[in-house]
């Protein structure tokens, strides 16, 4: 029997398992749910409710009814794309002259969620004054005209606020859609017109596929957007850059096995995402942070936005078996409400351990968790899907270990320096916990990945004017 023959099965039976996770993370979100409208049907409030549910249905119908009339009709993506759909082609490119970022979306939203982090990050480092391969320049888009983004720039590195100018398209020019572009082909579209007359190219930068590989782990909304989202890209981008080498892969594996329509010869690098943390030296913790944090027990955080993906609830079960077993340990949990999370923060905050052992912060900024880096035995990072896993690196520079899943993108990011345990499996988690505690197993933070944003943005336009692409799909 082959390697390869010898090796599926085993896969099948992770991808098995790892549904199975899906399907119970959804069934308690259900569950709970479910218990919540039996609540509100039998109390004073659902009773008053009730007569108030025809009306809201009324108004939510008349309002989607009027978003489809107007609203384009979806790609298809079980039809085979015809000549007409593919992208044209261009004349060959001129060298790289210049770098244009565009941060609209991150003005027009920042949600202060990862992708805003790494769009402000790198326009820091890319204003940090050090000497590129190419000028940079943040830009926005405004009515189909390019600007300058001195506004934004000025806010992140502060100086002189000096008026936003128009910018005026030039041979060679590579337009980097560094923040989100959800949204953002249809308005950019003349720009993209511009930039190929002038013989530039489109660059995107892509974060993740989770919404193409794990759609059970999204939000019902994204699915359908991203997937729309990605197949204009294709047609529309030059070049991708990743925030990872595995999400290049992935991205390079995915559309050559779902047959993509792309641009000819389109171009897959990546860069890697940098750690250091923005912070004011004024700055203090609130009080019931630096009580969470308070004592001699061990405490262990764990970072991000709480969604399916993350693992909070096999966090929570592995630290449930440590304190049956009589482990005084903390975890501190710090991330904002996501998507499909009533169940888990429900069962957080109505935890018997919750405020003694169990902590959670919803609001914490940079400082406040440097501060819990700080004071951490050791992050953990139970996530089934990421992109890149900014927390490791987070932690590593604060000297701090990472206990992560074992997923090929914590490998690149981790590497030697952390410690790695079977995905969704909390008895592993615990028993990983245990070796810590007791010093069977050591984590070197030494040994992860270890970037600073202006060396991010380096990378960035080094792969741009070098032309340095891990992948090119032909």
């Amino acid at each position: 029997m082959s390697e390869r023959q010898s090796r599926d099965p085993e896969q099948a039976r992770e991808r098995i398992r790892l549904l199975e996770f899906q399907l119970d993370h959804l069934r308690a979100e259900l569950l709970h749910l479910t218990h919540e409208r039996y609540r509100l049907i039998y109390s004073v409030s659902g009773h008053i409710y009730r007569f108030l549910r025809p009306i809201e249905t009324f108004f939510a119908d008349a309002a989607n009814a009027l978003v489809a009339r107007f609203r384009p009709p979806p790609p298809d993506a079980t039809t085979p794309s015809t000549s007409s759909e593919a992208a044209p082609p261009a004349r060959a490119p001129l060298p790289a002259r210049r770098l244009l970022v565009d941060v609209t979306g991150t003005i027009k939203r920042d949600a202060g969620t990862g992708i805003q982090r790494v769009v402000k990050e790198v326009t820091r480092g890319l204003y940090s004054g050090e000497s590129f391969d190419l000028p940079a320049l943040a830009v926005r888009c405004e009515g189909g005209r390019l600007l300058t983004a001195n506004g934004f720039v000025t806010e992140l590195v502060g100086g002189d606020i000096a008026p936003d100018s128009e910018i005026a398209i030039a041979g060679g020019d590579r337009f980097l859609m560094l923040s989100d572009s959800w949204n953002a082909f249809d308005e950019l579209a003349p720009i993209f017109a511009k930039i190929r007359d002038e013989g530039g190219e489109v660059v995107t930068c892509i974060f993740d596929l989770i919404p193409e590989l794990y759609p059970h782990a999204c939000h019902e909304v994204t699915v359908p957007r991203y997937r729309a989202w990605l197949r204009k890209a294709l047609l529309e981008s030059d070049s991708f850059l990743a925030i990872s080498q595995t999400v290049a892969d992935e991205l390079a594996d995915y559309v050559a096995a779902q047959g993509l329509p792309h641009r000819p010869g389109l171009k897959i690098g990546w860069f890697h995402c940098g750690s250091d943390l923005a912070l004011r030296a004024d700055a203090a913790p609130r009080d019931k942070v630096k009580a969470a944090v308070a004592g001699d027990a061990p405490i262990f955080l764990a970072v991000g936005t709480i969604e399916p993906r993350k693992g909070q609830r096999v966090a929570l079960r592995a630290f449930e078996e440590l304190w049956a077993k009589g482990r005084d340990v903390r975890l501190i949990v710090v991330g904002r409400r996501g998507w499909f999370e009533e169940a888990v923060a429900s069962e957080i905050l109505g935890h018997k351990e919750f405020g003694r052992r169990l902590f959670w912060f919803d609001d914490s900024d940079d400082d406040e968790l440097s501060f819990l880096y700080d004071h951490a035995a050791a992050l953990i990072f139970a996530s089934y899907a990421e992109g890149f896993g900014l927390p490791i690196v987070e932690a590593a520079r604060r000297g701090r270990p990472a206990i992560c899943s074992d997923i090929p993108v914590f490998r690149e990011v981790g590497g030697a320096g952390a410690l790695y345990f079977r995905v969704n499996d909390a008895r592993a988690l615990a028993e990983t916990i245990a070796d810590v505690l007791d010093g069977r197993r050591f984590a070197d933070p030494h040994q992860v990945l270890r970037v600073a944003w202006r060396d991010a943005a380096r990378r960035i336009v080094e792969v741009v004017a070098r032309e340095d692409w891990s992948r090119r799909l032909h």
